[in-house]
């Protein structure tokens, strides 16, 4: 499978000064570093915009190609930049959808493309989305570029706003190869094959995967939910399930992440960080394992404001 990847920084400031670090993809077993194995680019007219690509010849390159042995649906993309003097990390956790046999994160190459087979592949929940502010890309403060994908993405800044970690679930599409590989006007700055980073696929506990088709995926604190299994178990009489059960193992959760205080809805990253990090959760029966499984996996919708 063919996986182009565009990770990317938007540069707003003269008196900001960025360096790449590396990038790191678990699930593919890959550990790129700068001005060894990537380097950043500036294929785009603006040229505030950082691109990372492989580090071979003069060319500016949007991005880089990987090419698994394997199909994947769901990979982490770890961005590690230089900031201000400070490490800023971005993770995008990016659910592939579609059943061809490549993928691109650029909004734009979902299109159809007429006079030619290409057709559209946006998936329906992108239908909305304005490539310039919903590329996953990671800026020097969160008012830099707002995006109508804000439900999905966390942020923890510096007392100097600088952001130093940008989390964020992101849906890409697949694509047909031919479509990333056939030189053309409009993308030919793509990687080419012969520049694609061999990768094999493996397992990774920590993988994000969507639970539900519907009803899509936000941020949430584990506060929040943690007050609504409350609620929940209270109205049907097992509150004391939730005080000896439920609530040691979200304690414990919080107490050894409190640099990440939410969970993406609707996907395992919960009940990966709790059984990462819980040894009450470890020590359950397999009957109390099931019934927080559920608890915690329970679908969760977004209340609109409007």
């Amino acid at each position: 499978m063919l996986i182009h990847l565009t990770p990317s920084f938007f540069l707003n400031y003269s008196n900001i000064s960025v360096d790449l670090i590396d990038i790191e993809i678990p699930q593919l077993g890959l550990h790129l570093q700068a001005e060894r194995d990537i380097t950043v680019r500036f294929p785009s007219p603006n040229k505030r915009l950082h691109y990372v690509c492989r580090k071979k010849g003069r060319k500016a390159i949007h991005g880089i190609l990987l090419n698994t042995d394997n199909y994947v649906t769901d990979i982490t993309v770890i961005t590690r930049w230089f900031v201000q003097g400070d490490v800023s990390l971005h993770r995008v956790h990016m659910h592939i959808v579609g059943a061809d046999d490549a993928a691109t994160d650029v909004i734009h190459l979902w299109s159809g493309v007429r006079n030619t087979p290409f057709r559209d592949k946006a998936p329906d929940l992108t239908k909305n989305w304005i490539p310039a502010s919903c590329q996953p890309r990671l800026t020097v403060n969160a008012g830099d570029r707002p995006s109508v994908r804000e439900p999905a993405i966390w942020r923890r800044a510096d007392p100097a706003g600088i952001i130093r970690q940008q989390t964020e679930f992101y849906t890409a599409a697949t694509v047909e190869p031919e479509r990333l590989l056939s030189p053309s006007r409009s993308n030919n700055r793509l990687p080419a094959l012969e520049d694609a980073f061999d990768c094999k696929v493996r397992d990774y506990a920590d993988t994000l995967r969507v639970l539900y088709a519907y009803p899509g995926v936000t941020v949430c604190p584990v506060t929040e939910h943690e007050e609504l299994i409350e609620s929940d178990l209270k109205e049907t009489g097992e509150f004391d399930a939730f005080t000896s059960t439920i609530q040691p193992v979200l304690q414990e959760v919080r107490a050894v992440c409190p640099v990440c205080p939410v969970f993406f809805t609707n996907t395992t990253n919960l009940m990966n960080n709790i059984r990462r990090f819980s040894t009450h959760f470890r020590a359950l029966t397999d009957p109390e394992k099931q019934f927080v499984e559920y608890q915690i996996n329970q679908p969760l919708f977004q209340v609109s404001d409007h």
